[in-house]
């Protein structure tokens, strides 16, 4: 979970408009989605598990990897050239 947040940490850094911008063909939302999945993912892929259900429920591991593997899909073209 740590390298697929850190791959699409990068991705979304280096190449912004592969993902939400006014020359991509994705809404904004899906960058607010993607960013949640990266900092979700990070926290968990570190190991920290939250004590309190809601906090629990808001980084939910599972969720925050299927986003990264489609986060990484999207940004595919900047990874294979």
């Amino acid at each position: 979970m740590l390298v697929s947040a850190i791959l699409m940490a990068v991705a979304m850094l280096q190449a912004p408009n592969l993902v939400a911008a006014n020359t991509s063909a994705h809404a904004h939302w899906v960058s607010l989605v993607l960013m949640w999945s990266v900092c979700a993912g990070l926290i968990n892929g570190m190991g920290w598990q939250p004590r309190s259900w809601p906090v629990r429920l808001l980084l939910f591991p599972w969720l925050a990897l299927l986003l990264n593997g489609w986060g990484l899909w999207l940004t595919r073209s900047y990874f294979l050239g």
